[in-house]
């Protein structure tokens, strides 16, 4: 007697799995993380007779490679756009834990939703994100009106200091000048007073 039974593995369907969790950063901030991973069957064998619930193992895979990137980075990082970096270090992490465990899965993509904070914390989170980008736009503000004093006070500067040399040359020249009058004045007397002396 052969088989008994035939499973068919459908290798060309796009499966989908979603996972929400609170997890921690590296600076012990809670974050709500929600990861969406697209995985297709790449090894039929492998699917059906390693590994007892192959998706299952995935979901708690993903899990686990994202609480060991989300762990490494500190919550500023997370928050500020570092998400791409997030997600290929995750693919690769949980890419890795699969072909080890033999799943015959390989996933397409990997999507990171918008980072939440626990509804807790939901006001304190909202405050820090609007502090952080007060404290961008001040920055922006300062370093606008930066670039139009500093020009400003250098022309200003270039200007007194053209001044203050033109000055003093009008100052020497005057003075040189009333120097050669009295020194021709004192050689005049003296020619006078030689003459007067004879």
């Amino acid at each position: 007697r052969g088989l008994e039974t035939v499973d068919i593995v459908d290798i060309d369907q796009l499966r989908t799995v979603s996972h929400r969790a609170k997890m921690l950063t590296r600076d012990e901030n809670i974050v709500q993380v929600e990861i969406a991973v697209q995985y297709q069957v790449s090894n039929a064998q492998d699917y059906l007779f390693q590994v007892r619930d192959p998706d299952t193992t995935l979901r708690e895979a993903t899990e686990s490679a994202l609480r060991e990137v989300i762990g490494a980075i500190p919550m500023d990082e997370f928050l500020s756009g570092g998400r791409g970096a997030i997600v290929q270090q995750t693919k690769v992490l949980t890419q890795s834990i699969l072909d080890q465990y033999r799943t015959g899965l390989i996933l397409t993509s990997v999507n990171l939703q918008d980072p939440q904070p626990p509804e807790e914390v939901q006001g304190a989170f909202e405050d820090a994100i609007k502090a952080r980008e007060d404290a961008v736009r001040y920055k922006n503000q300062a370093e606008a009106v930066a670039l139009d004093i500093v020009p400003k006070a250098r022309g200003d500067a270039t200007r007194m200091r053209e001044a203050a040399n033109a000055y003093r040359e009008r100052v020497i020249a005057q003075a040189e000048g009333e120097t050669s009058r009295f020194l021709q004045t004192l050689q005049s007397h003296r020619i006078r007073a030689k003459v007067d002396a004879i």
